[in-house]
């Protein structure tokens, strides 16, 4: 993978994760020379984020992934809200969807599958080079370009210059901390504490779907079935110490409290993390952008944030090729920071947060009446298109106009 160009013609992107990687693929799309670096030696194996929604599904078809990520993938349908001690709350049906998109129903993959399929696809790429075991050490915008310190594993340090410079390094990101870009929001006070476990919970569960929003009062669940396991989330109270968390002993009484067991369940992996409300006071300054995790955090719930930081990307490439060619300014892309940045805040963080204080919902009468407003909304075919409309993600990339994609 290479790409010789005219330093003033290329564009800079660090992070080879889902959103770096799609940026990188896209920008060789609109035919600008683009550099990728990755602190990694190689594609982050951890299975993070696992879902696809439709709208993100349209989208990557224009770089030709889609047939191939849903063949590796499952088609949830539908998706569930459930009760832990009533069973099922409400189901929604994505073929409520048919004549909103070609994909009505979310894909459940992990994310390093996307991230593959686009690494073979920029593999034998002109227009991009792609460099493991890099990192950007540091960066200086003088207003026509970047010049970029970037140092491998070996310690190695050169300098490269590039048009613009495209951070997707995730949420501790280098550029947006060099920068001196604010990242206000919240932090929740308890963690999730996910399990993958090969147990079959649809064996045992009446009529389990692939995705499932579990409330309870004192420990909520979330059931995700990805391809190789499902994902068993539970929140992490804030005194639980790291090395308790990763007890074995307390993941099977966790697991046990979901489906108890003669046997103890099979647990292949295990994650805890921080989760956060924040979005980037800014998403540009000068020639430098920010998007993805690097832009924008948020709560898991209701599988966003990968989508989203993928939606910037797209975005993003509709308006560089003018500003990279010289026949637009650098300015104009407040444009595009602007669009981004209001979705981040305006629509993603509010159904995100919503949908975690819902399932953590402790006051009985609270508990009840969400409970009744989402019987509601799934009886009604009318209201149950427009709730997932919204829960796709559909509404918002209809309102950027993003689709159909040009």
């Amino acid at each position: 993978m290479s790409a010789s160009a005219a330093p003033e013609k290329r564009v800079l992107v660090t992070g080879a994760g889902p959103v770096g990687l799609t940026m990188a693929a896209l920008l060789a799309y609109r035919g600008i020379p683009t550099l990728l670096v990755e602190e990694r030696a190689e594609v982050d194996p951890e299975p993070k984020a696992s879902t696809f929604h439709a709208p993100t599904l349209e989208l990557l078809d224009v770089l030709g992934v889609t047939e191939a990520l849903v063949g590796k993938g499952l088609i949830a349908d539908k998706y569930q809200n459930r009760d832990r001690e009533k069973g099922v709350v409400a189901e929604f049906d994505f073929g409520l969807l048919k004549d909103d998109t070609r994909y009505p129903f979310r894909l459940q993959c992990e994310q390093q599958r996307l991230c593959e399929l686009l690494l073979d696809r920029l593999a034998d790429e002109p227009l991009v080079e792609i460099r493991f075991s890099t990192r950007l050490d540091a960066f200086v915008d003088d207003g026509d370009g970047v010049t970029v310190t970037l140092v491998t594993d070996a310690g190695e340090s050169v300098q490269e210059r590039a048009s613009l410079l495209i951070a997707a390094d995730g949420a501790s990101s280098t550029v947006r901390e060099q920068l001196g870009v604010e990242f206000p929001g919240t932090t929740y006070e308890d963690r999730y504490l996910v399990f993958l476990t090969d147990f079959a919970f649809e064996d045992v569960l009446d009529d389990l779907v692939l995705v499932n929003y579990i409330s309870d009062p004192n420990e909520f669940v979330v059931l995700l079935r990805a391809p190789q396991a499902w994902r068993v989330l539970f929140r992490a109270e804030p005194e639980l110490t790291e090395e308790q968390a990763f007890d074995p002993v307390l993941a099977q009484r966790r697991l046990q409290g979901v489906v108890p067991r003669d046997e103890d369940y099979n647990v292949v992996h295990t994650q805890l993390y921080r989760i956060h409300q924040r979005v980037a006071e800014r998403f540009r300054v000068g020639r430098t952008l920010l998007i993805g995790d690097a832009a924008h955090l948020n709560s898991p719930i209701g599988g966003m944030g990968m989508n989203n930081g993928i939606h910037d990307a797209f975005d993003l490439a509709r308006s560089l090729p003018d500003v990279v060619a010289g026949r637009a300014t650098v300015d104009s892309l407040d444009d595009w920071a602007r669009r981004r940045r209001d979705i981040a805040l305006e629509y993603v963080q509010l159904i995100t947060d919503r949908n975690s204080k819902a399932l953590a919902e402790r006051d009985e009468a609270a508990r009840q009446a969400t409970q009744e407003q989402l019987r509601a909304t799934a009886s009604d075919p009318v209201k149950a298109r427009e709730w997932l409309l919204s829960s796709s993600m559909l509404k918002a990339v209809n309102a950027q106009r993003l689709l159909p994609y040009a």
